[in-house]
């Protein structure tokens, strides 16, 4: 019991980030926007309580993802703008980078468009040059 009593506070302080309040619209089935008490934010459609479908979600740390949800992981089509600039715009599958993709490194102004799996560059492509040096005689 004495565990349980313990247990009971960390749980509910652990959870307390966690909260949630639709401020507009319907969160739990349609189009809605919720704010937590971390500073994050969504807005966009709902199903079953979770993001499904077409919205926008903003971290606090300055983190933001447009695009598409599906059991309130990013899926689908979608664009995420990291704080430091970076951004990567393409498919996502399960709240993760999947597929075709574009990402951009602000510091190094570097852009790399191919394909991705579980968060990773999964092959490297390269194109011929347009232009072919002449060889010498």
């Amino acid at each position: 019991m004495k565990i349980l009593t313990l247990l009971i506070p960390i749980l509910f302080f652990s959870l307390s980030g966690l909260y949630g309040q639709c401020v507009k619209g319907n969160c739990f089935n349609g189009f809605g926007t919720q704010n937590w008490e971390n500073g994050d934010f969504y807005e966009g459609s709902w199903q079953k309580g979770l993001p499904d479908g077409h919205g926008e979600f903003s971290w606090d740390n300055g983190d933001s993802y447009k695009g598409r949800f599906k059991d309130g992981k990013m899926n689908g089509q979608g664009r995420y703008r990291w704080k430091n600039g970076d951004w990567y715009n393409g498919d996502w599958k399960d709240g993760k980078m999947a597929g075709r993709g574009t990402y951009f490194w602000n510091k190094e102004a570097a852009t790399y468009e191919g394909n991705y799996e579980d968060d990773k560059i999964t092959q490297i492509e390269t194109q011929p040059s347009q232009e072919v040096p002449e060889v010498s005689k």
